[in-house]
């Protein structure tokens, strides 16, 4: 792997570890703002899986859509297939508008961050940097 491509995939990689980072300080915040919690943990899941695609050299739509994605990564390897990311999807970033209002439950958000994390761990397994 090229030196550009390397940072490349590390910006991505620090961009979703700031969406945990922010949905994990976010459920300690009170009043709880869980619908930013999950759309946080969309954005990092999407990222994750962005940077995996960059590091099989795979071109990224510009998408949100975390099974499109799904799909593009379980292509290649299907460890991915291990996930159900429909109702984390709905979080994208429609969901910061008044119309499309959606509020999860505590135990959703955990479950989502829960997911995020798990999707770090098998893209940094996979990639190797």
């Amino acid at each position: 792997m090229n030196k550009d491509l390397k940072e490349y995939i590390e910006k991505w990689f620090l961009k979703a570890e700031h969406d945990i980072i922010t949905a994990k300080t976010l459920l300690e915040y009170k009043p709880m703002v869980l619908d930013v919690v999950c759309f946080h943990c969309q954005q990092a899941v999407e990222k994750y899986l962005k940077a995996f695609l960059v590091f099989k050299e795979k071109d990224i739509e510009k998408t949100h859509n975390l099974n499109f994605l799904q799909t593009q990564c379980s292509a290649i390897d299907s460890d991915f297939n291990n996930f159900n990311f429909t109702i984390l999807s709905e979080f994208a970033v429609d969901i910061r508008y008044p119309d499309d209002y959606l509020m999860p439950e505590l135990n959703d958000a955990k479950e989502f961050l829960s997911i995020a994390e798990q999707v770090e761990e098998i893209v940094k397994r996979k990639v190797s940097l």
